[in-house]
């Protein structure tokens, strides 16, 4: 299994640079106690190749999403920057931090959860999608992306 230092400099490798963002999901976990967990998929695609790729954020703890559709749209079709992402436990801690203040919810000392998130903090990489008009920021476990396969055919009259 790879360390979350390797999972973050593999994620900031890959090139989107001018890919056009066609959709973001979040997909919560299906339960409370659920084996399944909480994952991002964003929608990638590359005009000058005609290629879609689906890269998924999975095991999600914290998700912030920013973004002025005008100033996306402005830049479209070619509106993603880059991915980047750390393992900065630090930084990951800050984040956790952070939003724990728009969570609309408040804890009895015995049942907050942020403890226990902060203790697995180190475990998780922040992964970001920078758009030009926004971008997207996730605390999770992993990645992945896969490249979909065109399925057009072109017929001949």
């Amino acid at each position: 299994m790879p360390t979350p230092t390797e999972i973050a400099e593999k994620f900031s490798r890959v090139d989107v640079h001018d890919d056009t963002i066609e959709s973001f999901t979040f997909h919560p976990a299906p339960e409370r106690n659920a084996r399944a967990k909480a994952k991002v998929t964003v929608t990638l695609f590359r005009q000058w190749t005609n290629t879609h790729r689906i890269l998924t954020l999975t095991d999600c703890r914290n998700i912030d999403f920013v973004v002025d559709a005008d100033v996306l749209k402005d830049n479209s079709p070619i509106n993603t920057a880059l991915l980047e992402a750390t393992a900065d436990v630090d930084a990951i801690e800050a984040v956790m931090r952070k939003q724990k203040r728009e969570w609309n919810v408040s804890y009895e000392k015995s049942i907050d959860p942020m403890p226990a998130k902060l203790t697995g903090a180190g475990r998780h990489v922040i992964f970001r999608v920078q758009l030009f008009g926004g971008r997207l920021v996730v605390v999770a476990r992993s990645f992945n992306i896969k490249r979909l396969v065109s399925t057009e055919t072109t017929s001949l009259r």
